[in-house]
């Protein structure tokens, strides 16, 4: 982890001129990292979870909703930005040798951190499962941590047309791999929670320490496609980064998204939509979401210079990681084993359900609970907001 001065992109009062920046920024992929995190807090922080608007509650199964564009969606964006990334630490002469243990110690540190989350959360939440006998070792951070080490290990040996060849085969190999092979010690194909290829790896590598039923949604397996999803972004990110105009870079991402979006359907009679098994319909679908979502920020703010409207966007977006990492642990100190507010019953509850259900005597339960996660998001822009103000950037 580190802790950075350098001022990201931004709107026009807070962008230094050309010959001061020190790191090429794309101020499109800041504005849609930010909606995505900001979109995250909201989604993981309602004040009563029994009391969600749907289409930001992640699906049982099958389907998707809102939510569960978050973390493909943050997948993709940092393949996009690895170019980027790159290409100022080769311009500074760094050698293949030291990007190499670059990569190494980032996504080593990626998954510390994911695991202290999961320790943290367990921890302060009460569960059982925070002794290194049952901890569980997989989760979001692990996850993107995992692909960092091999999409950017990728980028450096291998040629643009080499990613895209290599993306395809691992979402052919897992999809036949998924539909038509079945586990061993099971006569059929399953694409439920128990019983698929998922499940079965886990259980195998890592027994005992999965999320819970024995099942790991963010597992070893569900990584190789999530590995494509960010190759995907990758080729993006380096498809921005080429000479080409404007307008035909932004005509390439409408066409180019929805062709993702309607294959990933089309995929999807066979093989359906899936996050907990990160199928390979899903990431077709949610890539081609994120190209045309990126294509239209891209359009609006770098060609076009509409820019009042992003600076929200782009201070969470200048500490997206920092974000996700200190927001998901401190949310859990609002347990009522830490933050007890005394009920008249006698009993204690957490602060986000005692202030929802306040607000749900004005505003309804459901509206009441959204407004919490409403209220936190808030907080938070505040604190980046003056970290952004004062410079501080957290890169983890």
């Amino acid at each position: 982890m580190s802790i950075a001065t350098a001022p990201a992109v931004a709107p026009d009062s807070v962008v230094p001129p050309p010959s001061a920046a020190r790191k090429e920024r794309l101020l499109s992929l800041d504005i849609f990292r930010g909606l995505t995190l900001m979109a995250m807090v909201l989604v993981n922080m309602p004040g009563d979870e029994s009391h969600t608007y749907a289409p930001i509650s992640h699906v049982h199964w099958n389907g998707w909703t809102i939510a569960d564009l978050i973390f493909p969606f943050f997948i993709f964006i940092v393949g996009v930005a690895m170019p980027y990334s790159f290409a100022g630490r080769l311009a500074r002469g760094d050698s293949k040798g030291k990007l190499i243990r670059h990569i190494v110690v980032r996504s080593a540190v990626l998954l510390v951190v994911g695991i202290f989350m999961t320790w943290y959360y367990n921890v302060m939440s009460g569960f059982p499962e925070h002794h290194l006998s049952n901890i569980r070792i997989f989760g979001a951070i692990q996850r993107i941590g995992l692909c960092y080490l091999f999409a950017a290990t990728l980028y450096l040996f291998v040629k643009p047309r080499g990613l895209a060849t290599l993306s395809a085969v691992i979402l052919v190999a897992y999809f036949v791999l998924l539909k038509f092979i079945p586990p061993p010690g099971h006569a059929t194909v399953v694409l439920e929670k128990q019983g698929n290829w998922v499940q079965w790896v886990d259980l195998h590598l890592m027994p005992g320490h999965l999320w819970h039923d024995n099942w790991e949604p963010k597992g070893f397996l569900g990584t190789l496609p999530a590995i494509a999803n960010m190759l995907i972004g990758v080729l993006t990110g380096l498809f921005l980064r080429s000479a080409r105009p404007a307008m035909e870079k932004v005509r390439s991402f409408l066409v180019a998204g929805m062709v993702g979006i309607v294959l990933g359907l089309i995929w999807s009679i066979w093989i359906p939509i899936n996050q907990n098994l990160w199928t390979s319909s899903l990431v077709l679908f949610m890539c081609g979401m994120a190209i045309v979502i990126l294509g239209c920020c891209y359009y609006v703010a770098d060609v076009k210079k509409i820019k009042w409207w992003t600076k929200p966007f782009v201070v969470v977006g200048s500490n997206s990681l920092f974000l996700w990492v200190v927001a998901g642990t401190t949310d859990s100190l609002t347990n009522p084993e830490h933050i007890k507010i005394h009920l008249a019953n006698g009993q204690t509850a957490p602060l986000p359900l005692v202030v929802s259900h306040f607000f749900a005597q004005w505003i309804g339960p459901t509206n009441g609970s959204e407004l919490w996660g409403a209220l936190w998001l808030l907080l938070w822009l505040g604190i980046l907001t003056v970290m952004y103000n004062k410079k501080i950037f957290v890169k983890i």
